[in-house]
């Protein structure tokens, strides 16, 4: 006659001081790949009406420019306005 295994025994033996520590998460250096224009740069931004976004994207159109080139020749503008060196490049 073959006898049951202990129940008591078997919790007893998945006690967390006996179980095998977790492995440690191995994290990645970036989840994303930073295009190289972007290096050294930062995010710069703020909210505004849609239609505020629809006339900068048609400027940009018009005058066969980027969004980006367009914000940093504004950016200049605004420092110049008030003192301050046009550094803004896009």
């Amino acid at each position: 006659m073959s006898t049951k295994p202990n129940f008591a025994a078997g919790l007893k033996a998945l006690r967390p001081e006996t179980l095998p520590a977790p492995p440690v998460p191995v994290q990645a250096a970036s989840q994303t790949v930073q295009p190289p224009s972007r290096a050294g740069k930062v995010a710069i931004s703020a909210y505004f009406d849609p239609e505020v976004r629809k006339q900068l994207a048609i400027m940009a159109a018009r005058q066969d420019k980027s969004q980006a080139a367009l914000l940093a020749e504004a950016l200049n503008m605004l420092f110049e306005h008030y003192g301050e060196s046009p550094i803004a490049r896009a």
